[in-house]
């Protein structure tokens, strides 16, 4: 199994199981669109503007509501944000919040993360190497 940075920065070609997953889950995205239209009333189309989060973005909506229970455990969203090169704040408005979304390239590496933890990989924990120990005898700073 590899490693969650080796499936974001692996290869550049895709596994055909995640590509399977992609088509499926564009067609159910589609399917939920058109639900969607059919219940919502149309907003104005406002020109050259980002699309928001809502009900024009069913794909984005599909994408979130698979990854949320990916974030459940402890450190798992500051270790996303540090893969996407985002801070946290930002990460919480584009899954949470709902008022903005990611660029394409941040939502391919998304994608690639929640394909990773779909197909059975586990989050390790993210602990930095700790400070060398003291040498017994040595004074520490600060204390007289």
């Amino acid at each position: 199994m590899p490693s969650l940075r080796q499936a974001a920065y692996g290869p550049s070609l895709l596994p055909l199981e995640l590509v399977e997953d992609l088509i499926v889950a564009a067609f159910r995205a589609a399917r939920e669109a058109r639900r969607a239209q059919t219940r919502a009333k149309p907003r104005p189309r406002r020109r050259s503007l980002t699309l928001r989060p809502g009900p024009e973005t069913p794909c984005w909506n599909e994408l979130v509501r698979q990854v949320r229970p990916h974030l459940r455990k402890y450190g798992a969203k500051a270790q996303l944000a540090r893969l996407l090169g985002l801070p946290r704040q930002r990460l919480q408005d584009c899954l949470k919040a709902a008022s903005a979304s990611l660029d394409a390239e941040r939502t391919l590496l998304l994608l690639g993360w929640l394909g990773f933890f779909q197909r059975g990989g586990e989050l390790a924990p993210a602990v930095r190497p700790g400070r060398p120990p003291r040498k017994p005898g040595a004074s520490v700073p600060g204390n007289v």
